[in-house]
């Protein structure tokens, strides 16, 4: 303990000499709040929303909506079976709803910056609450609740609960986060592309210090606001809110000393994998080692996960087929009023620990588009048919991939299949390229939703990148948000 104190009593005495004293906090706080927009200040202090004011404001939605519910939907007299009383409505369905939020995760603040967590995670708490709360209405207490009651009460919750939300996502999204760099220019330039590709929307890049020249020269790049030691000040001048470390700065021994400066004004400061991992949903492919997987703790290995995401795959693939077989002699009838081909088209691709196996879509392109040799796909590619264009729009064409889910050689989310030549050329130019065999190759992905379309070298490094973050984060509430995001792109026909 001892050696904790005096490794920070310097940072604080240097802190205490650049006039901003550490045990002030507090005044720091409030110097840097004063003259802030309104929009700031309302961000700040929706971020500073603790969950449990976010489960009180819940629970006050759905005891509101239940008091709606009695008051509007009377039962009527002589009613047969006895029905739960208010008072106890409201015990049950809050602790239900309190239950279903803290296993979801609703109540997280990452959940308010993302439109596709809130909703998703809003759904499954309200499914989850229903059950639990029929379940003690009904099994436990055989008693019964209006299903108008009901239907009131999970209604009026997702409307009102989701409007908060989605209300405070975009607020907490208008108040730009501002971001400093350590490092060189290249780190600038870098993050100002992810910045040009709305990766880091929520971020305004104030500038970059470098750790020092080694010869002396002075840097006169516009963006270069000084050195590392200036980077307490440049946080209280700037309104900085996250610090990002480059790799050629974590190599300056001084580094651990201003990295702390910074933890103590208040700055998230993080190294520049970890930060871009969790601010765009993707893996720096050229920042990660072998290192990494051992770090990442894989639950590929997970029988529990993999039995269960199993029989999930069974289950949307058995619906699915029930659901679209209506679809498939109409689509049928289209490809063949195109050019009288063969209505299906298989090809090898590469699954899971690279066992290649047989791929079956609906046909898009005319017979005999390749001659034989694998090409890459193209925007507005001519060799597809006017049928072929509807399918690819609606993503129809998809729709045979369901046999090979049944067969167990695909799942329904995961890493998009390629084709034997197209692996053996990019795992030569990518690092890491088949570590995403790790996992079965899937009907949608991460990567399918995160970045639409590629047919270059550089393009499948960017899908590498979502498909390293799914294969780490790889959980069954992510296939939820994916699931729910391709059913927005199937509905709107997209691309």
């Amino acid at each position: 303990m001892s050696s904790g104190v005096s490794a920070i009593a310097p940072i604080s005495a240097e802190l205490e000499a650049g006039g901003i004293p550490v045990s002030a906090t507090a005044v720091t706080g409030r110097a840097r709040r004063q003259g802030r927009p309104a929009a700031r200040l309302i961000g700040q202090a929706l971020w500073a929303i603790p969950m449990t004011t976010w489960l009180l404001i819940d629970v006050g939605i759905m005891m509101t909506c239940l008091y709606a519910g009695y008051v509007v939907f009377v039962l009527p007299t002589g009613w047969p079976y006895p029905h739960v009383e208010l008072w106890q409505a409201w015990i049950i369905c809050s602790g239900a709803l309190i239950a279903s939020s803290l296993i979801f995760g609703l109540n997280d603040r990452a959940t308010l910056l993302s439109r596709s967590k809130i909703l998703t995670r809003i759904i499954l708490t309200a499914t989850a609450a229903a059950i639990l709360t029929y379940a003690v209405v009904y099994v436990l207490m055989y008693t019964t609740m209006s299903r108008r009651v009901a239907g009131c009460a999970i209604g009026g919750y997702l409307l009102c609960a989701t409007t908060v939300r989605l209300l405070a996502c975009w607020t907490l999204n208008r108040v730009k986060r501002g971001l400093l760099l350590v490092g060189s220019r290249s780190l600038w330039d870098s993050f100002m592309h992810s910045i040009e590709e709305g990766h880091l929307s929520r971020y305004k890049l104030v500038g970059y210090v470098h750790t020092g020249l080694a010869d002396g020269t002075v840097n006169t790049d516009a963006h270069c606001l000084g050195t590392a030691e200036d980077m307490v000040g440049l946080c209280h001048e700037h309104r900085v809110s996250d610090v990002v470390v480059g790799a050629e700065a974590t190599e300056d021994p001084r580094m651990s000393r201003w990295m702390l400066a910074g933890l103590y004004h208040g700055c998230r400061v993080t190294n520049e994998p970890t930060f871009y991992e969790k601010a765009t949903g993707q893996i720096l492919v050229d920042r990660i080692t072998p290192d990494w997987f051992l770090s990442a703790d894989l639950e590929t290995h997970c029988e529990e996960q993999s039995t269960a995401k199993r029989a999930v795959d069974l289950l949307l693939a058995v619906s699915g087929l029930i659901v679209t077989v209506p679809l498939w002699p109409i689509i049928a009838l289209l490809i063949k009023l195109t050019d009288f081909g063969p209505v299906f088209y298989s090809q090898d691709r590469v699954g899971q620990h690279g066992r290649v196996f047989r791929l079956h879509k609906f046909r898009t392109m005319r017979v005999n588009a390749e001659n034989g040799t694998a090409q890459w796909a193209t925007k507005n590619d001519p060799r597809v048919t006017w049928a072929g264009r509807i399918l690819r729009r609606s993503r129809l064409d998809e729709l045979p991939q369901l046999y090979n889910i049944l067969m167990g050689s695909m799942s329904v989310v995961g890493p998009r299949p390629e084709r034997p030549g197209f692996v053996v050329q990019l795992a030569r130019q990518l690092p890491f390229y088949t570590e995403r065999h790790l996992v079965k190759p899937g009907l949608t992905g991460w990567a399918q939703i995160g970045f639409k379309y590629g047919n270059t070298v550089e393009d499948a490094k960017r899908k590498l990148q979502f498909d390293l973050y799914y294969l780490k984060h790889m959980c069954f509430e992510l296939d939820v948000i994916i699931l729910f995001r391709t059913l927005g792109t199937f509905l709107r026909g997209a691309c």
